[in-house]
């Protein structure tokens, strides 16, 4: 079964060479040679044992391309070993057998040519590797170069992405200034409404003040009339009085003492008459004067509880006007405190929904990585399996030649196959 290829070395079939049918059926040999012109791929070198029935055997091929094996020594190759390995088919197939000695004389040959081979092959794999190490040396002051030059545009790229940060935040910040603006409008002409209103309102009190006003004027006008008319009684009935006392004739002169004691009597009772008289008509002035006293402190009353009344109005109306002032700050202060917290709500989902899906993104590459990883690694082992099982079939068929044909060739030749077997390991990793 043959290996698969992998890249600068892979295993693959014998190069077709003339075979006749030889009488020995078991036998197995070792041929060298190079690809023909019509198998597939590039040319290179075979290495491995070739079964007298025609099947295709297992070999170890070596890129040309790889190992920088010039194509002068390849032509130089090709022109070289085809001989040799025609003329091993043919000894080997002839009808008269070689002996045993004729036989490890061929296989010497062969490994010393194999080993003239890899000697020509580590030479050039060590200029190309030299030459390849004095190119990379070369590149330090570039590399040294292209780190700053990568620095700077990382720091380019960071100062543009801080740039454009501000910018939004600073166009985030004129877009809710704006609507702020446009949410305080409403509020300012509701406040220019009710301002209005408390003009309206103001204006109806002064009118209601001065309607009191001029009411308390008319009273106190009233009570000044009241208070002469009441001067102009008490004179005219102190003039009445007094003129009557002054009317009165003078009393006859009598003689007698009866006469006299009913003329004083009489005198007196005229005297008590008026006297009764004059007090009941003070006592009815007085009930007039407190009566009037008494309705014109009912007004005076009425209008200072109107005053107190009004007051207490004008300072409930400010209270109120005060406190819905402070309800509507309140109020204002709220929205505008909701407004801000559902904008930055709505910012911080955007944030987070943006971070989520690219988490969401990098999770997805992750996984696809972790896949394809796993596939490779199954691959690999699968391959290091085959290489194993190929290494056990290589380990028998080399155990029966060296019990067969001895160990001396057949040892370089084992050598040489689990050196191209193990650098095939290594290339398919652990």
């Amino acid at each position: 079964m043959p290996l698969p290829r992998r890249r600068s070395s892979f295993l693959g079939q014998q190069a077709q060479a003339p075979q006749a049918d030889c009488p020995t059926g078991g036998s197995r040999r070792v041929s060298v040679g190079t690809s023909s012109g019509g198998s597939s791929g590039a040319p290179g070198i075979y290495v491995g044992m070739v079964p007298t029935g025609g099947a295709s055997s297992l070999g170890s091929r070596v890129s040309r391309q790889a190992l920088g094996i010039s194509s002068v020594f390849m032509q130089g190759l090709r022109s070289t070993t085809p001989v040799i390995m025609t003329q091993a088919v043919e000894r080997s197939c002839s009808p008269t057998f070689e002996s045993l000695n004729g036989f490890l004389l061929e296989y010497m040959e062969k490994v010393r040519a194999l080993e003239q081979v890899n000697r020509e092959l580590e030479e050039q794999i060590r200029v190309y590797l030299d030459k390849k190490a004095s190119s990379a040396a070369s590149w330090g002051t570039l590399r040294q170069d292209w780190e700053d030059i990568y620095r700077q545009v990382s720091d380019s790229i960071l100062d543009n992405a801080r740039l454009m940060l501000q910018t939004e935040n600073v166009q985030a910040s004129a877009e809710d200034f704006k609507d702020r603006y446009e949410n305080e409008q409403p509020f300012r002409r509701a406040m220019e409404d009710e301002i209005n209103s408390l003009y309206k309102v103001i204006d109806d009190a002064n009118l209601t003040k001065m309607d009191l006003e001029s009411q308390l004027e008319n009273m106190r006008e009233e009570l000044d009339v009241l208070a002469k008319g009441h001067e102009e009684d008490v004179k005219m009935l102190y003039n009445q009085l007094a003129g009557s006392q002054l009317d009165e004739p003078d009393a006859p002169i009598e003689t007698s003492l009866d006469h006299i004691l009913e003329y004083i009597r009489a005198h007196w009772e005229k005297a008590i008459e008026r006297n009764r008289a004059e007090t009941d008509a003070y006592l009815e002035y007085k009930q007039q004067s407190e009566s009037v006293n008494a309705k014109m402190s009912q007004k005076e009353e009425e209008v200072e509880s109107l005053k107190t009344e009004f007051n207490d109005i004008g300072c409930k109306i400010q209270s109120l006007q005060a406190e819905t002032e402070s309800m509507r700050a309140l109020k204002r202060g709220m929205e505008n405190s909701l407004y801000d917290a559902k904008h930055w709500h709505d910012i911080e989902l955007q944030n987070l929904g943006s971070v989520i899906s690219k988490l969401e993104a990098e999770l997805g590459e992750i996984r696809g990585e972790v896949d394809q990883q796993k596939k490779d690694y199954e691959t690999l082992l699968n391959n290091r399996m085959k290489l194993e099982l190929e290494i056990g079939s290589y380990h028998s068929i080399l155990d029966g030649e060296e019990s067969r044909n001895g160990t001396d060739v057949l040892f370089f030749q084992k050598q040489n196959v689990l050196l191209t077997l193990s650098k095939e390991l290594l290339e398919y990793g652990p």
